[in-house]
């Protein structure tokens, strides 16, 4: 009897879809937390938390946007949406522009976990692309 294996596109965007959802728990992480002690983060004086709260609300559908679009072969389109995802999630790190006396480790950790998860979904989208590429030679090799 033949147990048929699972085709490898299908790990890849399996793969791809945890990491979708491990980015979007982290951006959760950090944003309840700057929601909550806002008066800890260092924000520029035109921020609140209102607009913090909202920010998520934009960014976090192009994330499931870029998922729906690579399903249906939209790579292009994907890889866009994807890329503006982590692109806006990267902008935690603009924390670190704003002069501070302290920042806990706490809020150190939110930023880095939400930091380095989007550029780990971004490696892996450029990856998935190029993966999902038809195979072609070159100068008819």
């Amino acid at each position: 009897m033949l147990i048929e294996q699972p085709s490898r596109k299908y790990w890849t965007y399996t793969s791809l879809k945890w990491l979708v959802w491990f980015n979007i728990f982290t951006t959760i992480l950090h944003y309840v937390d700057n929601i909550l002690f806002f008066e800890h983060y260092p924000e520029p004086t035109w921020l609140n938390p209102t607009l913090v709260d909202a920010f998520w609300f934009v960014m976090t559908p192009f994330a499931f946007l870029g998922l729906w679009l690579i399903k249906r072969n939209r790579l292009q389109l994907g890889l866009v949406s994807m890329l503006l995802y982590c692109l806006m999630s990267l902008l935690v790190l603009g924390h670190y522009l704003i002069p501070s006396e302290h920042i806990s480790l706490k809020i150190h950790a939110f930023i880095w976990l939400e930091a380095l998860a989007a550029i780990g979904l971004l490696v892996y989208v450029m990856g998935y692309v190029q993966m999902s590429k038809p195979f072609t030679l070159k100068n008819g090799a």
